[in-house]
């Protein structure tokens, strides 16, 4: 069985009709978000579509911080008075969009994602989580629609891939397919090894400052079978850079006996983001977790932002992993 099923005919129809495009990603971008973001844009332009980029931002993440201008944070009025159709990419819940949901819950939504959790929405849905990155699913677009994929583009859905598999880490033996998807973009001119180095190089003293604060700061629970850290609006003012989120999780499963790990966001808006991420051997489904509070993700990787003390949510997600466990 192909880890890609096949795309609903009425999604290959929009996107061959319509004239006119949304594509929108979620709110904090990673990799696979960005890079799905501009694989849709390759996509749709090559179908001789217009075509407009947004995301509610920000652009924390130092791989994706070049990027920035391509992304409208708000949409034009007199673009959206043509009734574009709205392409969401890397998020199945309308939360995850930001303030752009209330521009565009009025229009015609089609969601592609591999993020399983969270309350569905829109009206055409490509979801299969099943595909280590959205990319490979816009990869599957491409192909299925018979679309040449640029060079350019070959490398932005290689780098969604990557940052969203750690760089075929996270690899599941049933996702062995994928391997033939992105060897495809690889014989386009992408090298992996300057991917590598764009995802992984490049850090400031700061940066790695910021990543040892982190692990001095996380706390085990539950037998150590759970790691937590925070992050507080000071840090901004101390490091003059982003959170070293996804080196932090990798170090934190790296420990023996580590099923999940979370980390805790104080945000400017009073609000509370959890990053969370679980081994692949864990019995925490952090999905299922993170839709609890309002959020989404998969199995292995989610996320959520409410308002509220941040200790109290910390001890809220606390209690349900202990339920998880318990079961």
């Amino acid at each position: 069985m192909s880890l890609f099923p096949p795309v609903p005919q009425v999604i290959l129809t929009h996107l061959q009709e319509d004239s006119s495009f949304i594509v929108i990603g979620h709110k904090s971008p990673d990799g696979d978000c960005i890079s799905s973001e501009l694989g849709m844009e390759f996509l749709l332009k090559a179908l001789g579509k217009q075509v407009l980029l947004a995301n509610a931002g920000p652009f924390e993440r130092q791989e994706i911080q070049s990027l920035r201008g391509r992304f409208a944070d708000h949409i034009p009025e007199a673009y959206l008075a043509e009734r574009p159709t709205v392409v969401v990419v890397d998020c199945s819940t309308s939360d995850r969009i930001g303030s752009l949901y209330e521009q565009v819950k009025d229009l015609h939504v089609i969601v592609i994602d591999h993020h399983a959790s969270g309350t569905r929405w829109g009206q055409d849905l490509y979801i299969v989580p099943d595909s280590p990155s959205t990319t490979l699913l816009v990869q599957h677009l491409f192909e299925t629609l018979q679309v040449e994929i640029p060079e350019e583009a070959a490398k932005r859905l290689f780098f969604g891939f990557a940052t969203d598999t750690g760089f075929f880490r996270f690899l599941q033996v049933h996702q062995a397919e994928a391997l033939d998807s992105v060897s495809r973009l690889v014989a386009k001119g992408v090298s992996p090894n300057q991917v590598y180095m764009q995802i992984n190089g490049g850090k400031s003293l700061s940066f790695i400052k910021y990543l040892g604060i982190l692990i001095d700061r996380a706390e085990p629970y539950l037998d150590g079978k759970v790691m937590v850290t925070y992050t507080w609006l000071k840090d901004k003012e101390t490091f003059h850079c982003d959170k070293p989120s996804d080196l932090f999780y990798s170090q934190m499963l790296s420990i023996a006996g580590v099923q999940a790990v979370a980390l805790f966001k104080e945000k400017e808006d009073g609000t509370v983001e959890a990053g969370l991420r679980a081994s692949h051997d864990s019995t925490i489904d952090v999905g299922r977790i993170a839709a609890s509070f309002g959020g989404g993700g998969h199995v292995h990787a989610s996320g959520f932002t409410v308002k509220g003390d941040l200790f109290t949510i910390r001890d809220n997600f606390l209690r349900q992993v202990e339920l998880l466990l318990k079961n």
